[in-house]
């Protein structure tokens, strides 16, 4: 390396180390705990770098700490060290996330329990009533009257924030999303015609996190998915970021310092490894199972559809017991 590289890389590590400093004055909205106690990463001039860059002063109960560096690497933003400053513009600071209100999180949970709801019909012929009352309670499966015993999947965040409540309508007999004539998805504050609605997504699932600090995380895209294998991952959180778009380094934030396994659909395994050598490094480890590619029949298959499969046909011997349990790395893992 000559001389001149080696003075444009010191150039460059000083440029993002110290060009953008946390502000002096003022506090913003958390982007994880919604509290005002947030810190921006700011320019010579003042002007924020991005809203969810800064660091949370609430140290003991958020420690949200996201550094102009990480930003900069998980974006493939590149300096100019000639003009100290990223080739890419600002952003500005997005308006606060809304929230559903208690009242109505309640009220659709209370209905699944009391109401017949598509979804935990179809589940509870495969699973028994016992473990989809479970599911129920771990993950607040919520039912909708918008469509005939429709489900909603809520996302909570891990400070207890419910961010919305996705929509959805299953056919009873086979467990699949109707479809026809129109694709029955849709979003509560949609439903309920909430004027001005910021919706900002976290993972759902994400409000285990803090009640099992220590266990590893099985990230999927679906819903569904995630609660079927919470049936058999006995001592692993199983989340979904609820669509192959949503697997970014601001929704998995959350999970920063955690050992994390990415379970791709069939057909996703590619995909869902270049986003995640992306975000390796916010991880404790992060690795890829790669099941789905070998044993998955049709392209869009999940887990969910292996273990229900497998349930129905242990289901006839004699012996089986359910449910059993099995770890991550009984899938076949590969190191991101």
């Amino acid at each position: 390396m000559n001389g001149l590289n080696t003075v444009n890389i010191i150039q460059n590590n000083m440029i993002q180390h110290h060009q953008y400093q946390l502000a002096k004055r003022g506090k913003w909205i958390c982007p994880e705990c919604g509290h005002k106690t947030f810190v921006c990463y700011v320019d010579a001039n003042g002007q924020v770098l991005n809203e969810r860059v800064g660091k949370c002063d609430r140290a003991d109960k958020c420690a949200y700490h996201y550094p102009p560096r990480e930003y900069f690497a998980d974006n493939k933003i590149v300096f100019d060290a000639k003009q100290h400053r990223p080739s890419r513009p600002m952003f500005r600071p997005q308006p606060r996330p809304s929230y559903i209100h208690p009242d109505v999180f309640k009220q659709s949970v209370t209905a699944t329990m009391s109401h017949r709801n598509h979804l935990i019909t179809y589940l509870n012929g495969v699973f028994g009533e016992e473990l989809v009352s479970k599911m129920i309670t771990d993950y607040y499966i919520g039912t909708s009257k918008h469509w005939e015993s429709s489900t909603v999947f809520w996302q909570i965040d891990r400070f207890g924030h419910i961010h919305g409540g996705k929509i959805m309508q299953y056919n009873p007999d086979n467990g699949k999303r109707v479809k026809e004539p129109h694709n029955r998805i849709t979003w509560v504050h949609t439903a309920m015609k909430m004027p001005d609605y910021n919706l900002r997504q976290c993972l759902f699932g994400e409000h285990l996190l803090s009640k099992y600090p220590d266990r590893i995380v099985a990230l999927f895209e679906s819903e569904k998915t995630a609660i079927i294998a919470s049936t058999i991952f006995g001592d692993t959180i199983t989340l979904a970021c609820g669509g192959c778009g949503n697997l970014t380094p601001a929704m998995c934030e959350p999970l920063r310092g955690r050992d994390v396994v990415l379970f791709p659909d069939n057909g996703k395994f590619d995909e869902w490894g270049k986003k995640g050598e992306q975000m390796s490094k916010m991880f404790s480890s992060l690795r890829i199972a790669n099941i789905m590619e070998r044993v998955a029949s049709r392209c869009g298959d999940d887990l969910g559809d292996l273990i229900v499969e497998n349930c129905r046909l242990l289901a006839q011997c004699p012996d089986w017991v359910f449910p059993y349990r099995v770890i991550p790395t009984d899938f076949g893992l590969v190191d991101l």
